[in-house]
């Protein structure tokens, strides 16, 4: 009892040191994808192996803990508190989507600090669907309406720089289907938002995997960031942090409680990089909040997590799927890196054959 309570105290103690470097690197640093992106075999480096396996027993240690947690008498009362007001989270999603669609209106962005506008007239859209959220009857419009500007997001940006916000995907289906008196439509709106929020925390945690000159930039920019520690170390190991964070929520292990201590960390950012951060952070706190109300996904769709019972089970899909998820995952990513990077030099070369006799 006392090794995991241990283990787990210095688990929290990593997401501690490293989450504050966990802020989306594109808002705060200079970028460009003719930055030269990593290939695979300069990844797989020992410090890289060994965080990944430091990472696997930290998710192995949040397995044992979640079983720990559900037969706690306390803990249970606590599930009891927010299952009985399940019934506003559809609310908060609709206050947190309407706050992110006011900003980015205001500000001349699409649904992102670092998205610019097209058009002004997307910008009124935006402010139109903000208005929609005001009524539970349109809200489901407004879903639609924001799963039609992530795809001008996609028309104007590209895929590749879009799935840093595939949270707008989930956000969008929620609001579009919770009212459904089709009980298989309406169950989707969960597993949806848990994805795609645990989606964009893993795909923006390769990020820094890809590109460390971004991250490193933001860490020579704030230094007390590192607390003394190499930056390119701390660097991987925020990385392997938002890696676990997302594919927890992805998995459906430990819901509310990591829930809580996202919305704790981000909130701390916040002190750090300010008013852009709590433009970009809005729909992930909101989000957040309806784990907490909503609890884990249940009924039509169970958590991946809950497809098996025993303990040794649960132990080794955790792991297996984590890093089957990562090799999914961080290849598309480079490969899409280096097309990007290619694409970029197509633009730039014809420059430097007129800038050099």
């Amino acid at each position: 009892m006392k090794s995991p309570r241990r283990l787990a105290f210095a688990a929290l103690l990593v997401l501690g040191l490293t989450l504050p470097a966990s802020a989306h690197v594109k808002w705060f640093t200079q970028w460009t994808f003719a930055d030269p992106p990593r290939a695979l075999g300069e990844i797989l480096s020992p410090l890289f192996l060994g965080l990944l396996a430091l990472t696997i027993a930290a998710l192995s240690i949040g397995v044992i803990l979640d079983k720990r947690l559900s037969q706690n008498s306390i803990y249970r009362q606590v599930v009891v508190w927010f299952d009985s007001r399940r019934e506003y989270a559809p609310l908060v999603l609709r206050i947190g989507l309407g706050m992110t669609l006011m900003l980015a209106w205001a500000g001349d962005r699409l649904l992102s600090p670092d998205l610019a506008l097209s058009s002004p007239i997307v910008g009124w859209v935006q402010f139109a669907l903000a208005l929609l959220l005001i009524f539970p009857r349109t809200t489901p419009l407004a879903g639609l309406g924001t799963l039609v500007l992530y795809v001008l997001g996609i028309a104007e940006h590209g895929a590749f720089y879009m799935l840093d916000y595939f949270i707008f995907v989930g956000v969008a289906v929620y609001l579009a289907v919770y009212a459904s008196k089709n009980v298989s439509i309406s169950s989707l709106r969960i597993p949806a938002l848990y994805f795609s929020v645990g989606f964009s925390l893993f795909w923006v945690a390769i990020e820094k995997i890809i590109y460390p000159q971004w991250g490193l930039g933001v860490l020579a920019a704030n230094p007390a960031l590192t607390m003394g520690l190499d930056p390119a170390f701390f660097l991987l190991s925020a990385a392997f942090v938002e890696l676990a964070l997302g594919y927890l929520l992805i998995i459906g292990l430990l819901d509310r409680p990591l829930a809580v201590v996202i919305t704790l960390v981000f909130f701390t950012t916040t002190l750090i990089f300010g008013k852009t951060e709590v433009i970009g952070h809005t729909i992930i706190h909101a989000a957040l909040i309806v784990f907490l109300l909503e609890g884990t996904i249940r009924g039509v769709y169970p958590a991946p997590i809950n497809i098996h019972r025993s303990l040794s089970w649960r132990l080794a899909f955790t792991a297996v799927n984590f890093i089957l998820l990562l090799a999914i995952l961080i290849v598309p990513y480079q490969l899409m890196s280096q097309a990007a990077f290619s694409d970029s030099l197509a633009y730039i070369r014809p420059l430097l054959v007129a800038l050099i006799p």
